[in-house]
């Protein structure tokens, strides 16, 4: 009969355990604490890196991705915002949401003065008006599920993105431009009413038009580019008109961001095209580039009048299969032709709405995928790169790994999705995990430092003031040997012995948890020895109170019915011939652990081999399994069956991933993010290795083993280490 946690009155000690002090909790005999600090006689290659305090920019204005299924019921929304990003584009297709059907067919729409007559009708009564038909677009942008490779809903996707607070990137578009006045004028209505109604119910401001006008693929629309300037230009007047008069009606102040010319690519390794013209195969742009012809008419609107305000706000490309040397050349490249090739010499901000390290086709034939070290170390010095040009937004291709025409899932998708049902999220790929540690670092307006390496990298610096943070991006170079990096961070206004070096890690070994945790010595200078086919997301955490609590619950489940308090254990193994287990911890918090500057988990334990063991933390709303009697069948938040966790988004959220080593270690986990989104007086976490796709079959048999509530020596009990 399966054994009951006991409660805090039948445990030798209080419910919550509050220990003070500067946060570093000391267990006697492990590794983990420190375990990254150099030793002193080691005879590895050295990186010095000096920090100054001196502002050389911003943050990134905008981290995301490319979405893919988004349907109400899923668990979609909830691991978005663990990856911590800010922007979301993806692609609505204007057959789909404004279908013919609900606009005026252009009938007697014959010249341009036709065109702006009815557009001038229209707009005196934007919702009564003979010619959109808002019952049947509200009834569609409500029910409709997207039939093109990613299904969603369009109001459920863009209701949950802005309730998280992520900027949605419309990619709204129909290639039908090739068209007299009358085709002209259909395109202008459906751009219209498709912003209107999401500038008027979700605020939404920016807008992509048409992907890719370069690709071979649209050419048996877009025939020329005058076809294609003409499109913009009815376009973009669409969006502006749409946003003004949502922005007359409802007293709103909404911007209208028109993001163009989105192409393929800006260089190759022939030059400057598809920026510059482009002589190959495709005439299209043998006289003018794509990038130049859009910058070239910057301010002409559609009558071709010169006019005062710029025809898109933002420029918009993509860019696969390039190394972060390519970005670097294309930022300076695109700053340099946008000041010659506009009319009034203005640089636009530059967004990168697509990029992968590869792209779909290069990924299906390489033997590389988003855990190898060669793709997350290239794509995280990508990164760096884009933020020390002051890119203002860079949007990964994509969220999910969807399913392609072929049957074959997307090779760029950083999160895994089962292919059936909603849609749920199962996991998520080392590069994401590099991608999540980058948003938490350099997102939004926060002040960019000046920090130098002495092998000639710069490093990008973030200064988080509200957090009392300081951020460090370092990735190593996939390939080369570890190095200790010698951090001097006399030049920031730290004080010594009371503020901490804080080392999260993606590589090999490790998925994006805490390998490193200690105090600023007095000379503010500190040795750390990162491995090879590492990234580094280092905070130096300025001073301030800590306080440390003790679990006052845990169990383990195990599938054959066991269970055990005083000892943890993780393990998967579907075939059957072997364990499978998972764990509960439970904490009583209070006030002050509901709004941390930053919060670890804190776990004693290893792996049952040699090898490092990663498994998943979920955060529980829900601690009332806490006392009471459950086996496998029962366990809390648990499918017995598929061993994923339950009720992902409403009780249950991801909090992030683990490595359990060989020898027996601190484990450390930032839970700052769900233990902000704690609802009452306790929280849980489920430990659990779970299957994020068919293939992933490598830990059958393996197991982490992991130190309870009960376990003789207290110091190896789990805790929660909150610095406010």
């Amino acid at each position: 009969m399966p054994t009951t946690i006991r409660s805090s009155d039948e445990t030798p000690f209080r419910r919550r355990t509050l220990l003070g002090g500067l946060g570093a909790t000391a267990v006697v005999g492990l590794t983990g604490t420190s375990a990254y600090a150099a030793a002193t006689d080691s005879a590895q290659r050295e990186l010095g890196v000096v920090v100054r305090n001196t502002r050389v920019g911003t943050g990134m204005p905008m981290v995301g991705y490319n979405t893919g299924h988004y349907l109400p019921g899923s668990n979609t929304s909830a691991w978005l915002a663990y990856s911590r990003v800010n922007a979301v584009r993806f692609f609505a297709s204007l057959s789909e949401w404004t279908p013919d059907e609900a606009v005026d067919p252009g009938d007697g729409v014959e010249t341009v003065a036709d065109f702006d007559a009815r557009k001038a009708e229209l707009r005196r009564d934007p919702e009564n008006n003979p010619f959109l038909h808002w019952d049947l677009l509200e009834d569609r942008f409500e029910n409709h599920v997207y039939s093109i490779t990613n299904h969603y809903r369009l109001n459920y996707q863009v209701s949950e993105l802005r309730r998280l607070g992520i900027t949605p990137i419309m990619q709204a578009a129909e290639l039908r431009w090739n068209a007299p006045w009358s085709g002209l004028w259909r395109q202008w209505q459906k751009h219209y009413a498709f912003t209107y109604h999401l500038a008027r119910h979700y605020d939404v401001e920016r807008y992509n038009f048409i992907n890719e006008p370069d690709h071979s693929s649209a050419a048996h629309d877009i025939v020329d580019q005058t076809v294609y300037i003409r499109g913009l230009q009815i376009a973009s007047d669409a969006i502006r008109c749409a946003i003004a008069d949502v922005n007359a009606r409802y007293g709103k102040s909404l911007r209208a961001i028109v993001q163009a010319p989105v192409l393929t690519h800006v260089s190759s390794s022939r030059g400057d095209d598809h920026m510059d013209a482009d002589p190959d195969a495709d005439p299209r742009d043998d006289e003018y580039g794509w990038g130049q012809i859009a910058l070239l008419n910057l301010r002409t609107d559609y009558h071709g009048r010169t006019v005062d305000q710029d025809l898109f706000d933002v420029f918009d490309t993509h860019l696969y299969n390039k190394t972060a040397e390519t970005y670097a050349y294309e930022i300076a490249m695109m700053r340099r032709k946008m000041r010659e090739y506009t009319p009034t010499g203005v640089e636009l901000p530059i967004v990168y709405s697509e990029f992968n390290r590869r792209n779909t086709s290069a990924f299906e034939t390489s033997e590389d995928d988003l855990n190898t070290p060669l793709i997350y170390c290239d794509l995280a010095a990508i990164w760096a790169t884009a933020v020390l040009g002051q890119v203002e937004g860079m949007i990964s291709f994509k969220f999910q790994n969807t399913l392609r025409a072929n049957g074959i899932p997307y090779g760029t998708g950083f999160y895994y999705v089962e292919h059936t049902g909603v849609h749920d999220i199962r996991g998520v790929t080392k590069a994401g995990e590099v991608q999540r540690l980058f948003a938490k670092g350099f997102k939004g307006d926060r002040d960019l430092l000046s920090a130098a390496a002495d092998d000639g990298r710069t490093i990008a610096v973030a200064h988080d003031v509200a957090n009392r943070c300081h951020y460090l991006w370092l990735p190593r170079p996939s390939g080369e040997p570890s190095v200790r990096v010698n951090l001097d961070l006399r030049q920031l206004p730290i004080p010594a012995r009371t503020s901490r070096v804080i080392v999260e890690e993606v590589s090999p070994s490790h998925s994006g948890g805490v390998v490193a945790s200690l105090a600023v010595p007095a000379t503010k200078r500190v040795s750390l020895d990162q491995p090879s086919d590492s990234v580094w997301l280092v905070t130096i955490a300025g001073p301030g109170p800590v306080r440390t609590y003790e679990a006052f619950a845990s169990a383990s489940v195990r599938r054959d019915g066991s269970r055990n308090a005083r000892t943890l254990a993780v393990s998967l193994d579907l075939t059957g011939s072997g364990p499978t287990e998972v764990s509960y911890v439970a904490f009583e918090i209070d006030a002050v652990a509901r709004r941390p500057r930053y919060a670890h988990l804190e776990l004693v334990g290893a792996s049952a081999d040699d090898a490092p063991f990663t498994f998943m933390v979920y955060a529980l709303t829900d601690t009332s399994w806490a006392g009471t009697s459950f086996d496998w069948d029962s366990a809390p938040y648990l499918d017995p069956t598929t061993v994923h966790p339950t009720d992902v988004g409403r009780d249950v959220f991801p909090a992030g991933q683990v490595s359990a080593l060989g020898a027996l270690s601190v484990l450390r986990l930032d839970v700052t993010d769900v233990l902000r989104q704690a609802r009452g007086d306790t929280v849980g976490f489920l430990l659990i290795r779970e299957r994020r796709h068919d293939d992933d079959v490598a830990d059958d048999g393996r197991r982490a083993v992991l130190a309870g509530t009960e376990a003789a020596d207290q110091r190896r009990r789990p805790r929660l280490t909150v610095a406010f």
